[in-house]
């Protein structure tokens, strides 16, 4: 795939991934990011946990920054827009300031069913090439590439002298993408490597498509 910078690359056609953990469409102009868990430390402080306040202000500058440099005419929410209830609120208002930037679809994940009516979700969205879902239900959308979050995918890069750093990965297989998670909370599961799927490591500088071992 053709390579733009280090931290940017093209996965398919029209198709770019972002190292900041999202997926641009250049000719259908969506942006398309997945669990954020908005509010996670906000539901472990309920918890009795003193989880610093930083992961909200994070996700919200990082998503705005992106939408500023690529000027989407929508952005997909692929669910877990909130860790749970205690952050409904906050999670409203963050949506109402991104919309101010761009048209908003937000899509139901497991961690939402405590929103009630708070914010309107919708089961999945559909393009003329993909079709976009949360992940934790089966589908029969076989015409279109399904895109999802859910699994919160990650890949291990190793030093040959037995360290090893685990970082968020999205995984491209023949009719379905994987998101990385966009939450800076969520450690990720190790992806398996495996001859369907091709794993790209995501970071801020640089994106590594893996290698198998």
């Amino acid at each position: 795939m053709a390579l733009l910078s280090s931290s940017r690359v093209f996965v398919a056609e029209n198709v770019l991934l972002d190292g900041r953990l999202a997926l641009f469409h250049e000719r259908e102009k969506w942006l398309a990011i997945a669990d954020p868990h908005f509010g996670y430390e906000l539901s472990r402080r309920a918890a009795g946990w003193l989880v610093p306040l930083w992961g909200m202000d994070s996700i919200e500058s990082r998503l705005l920054q992106l939408l500023d440099d690529y000027q989407p005419e929508r952005l997909i929410i692929l669910g877990d827009l909130v860790h749970d209830r205690f952050a409904r609120l906050q999670a409203r208002d963050f949506l109402e300031r991104v919309r101010e930037v761009c048209e908003v679809v937000v899509i139901g994940g497991n961690h939402d069913t405590k929103l009630g009516e708070t914010i309107a979700l919708l089961d999945s969205w559909a393009s003329t090439e993909f079709y976009f879902h949360h992940g934790h239900c089966a589908v029969n959308e076989s015409h279109l590439i399904q895109i999802i979050g859910h699994h919160h995918p990650a890949g291990t890069i190793r030093d040959g002298a037995g360290l090893h750093l685990k970082l968020p990965a999205f995984v491209q297989q023949n009719r379905c993408w994987i998101m990385p998670a966009f939450s800076p909370w969520a450690a990720g599961t190790v992806w398996p490597h495996d001859d369907e799927s091709q794993i790209w490591i995501c970071t801020p500088q640089r994106v590594l498509r893996l290698n198998g071992d």
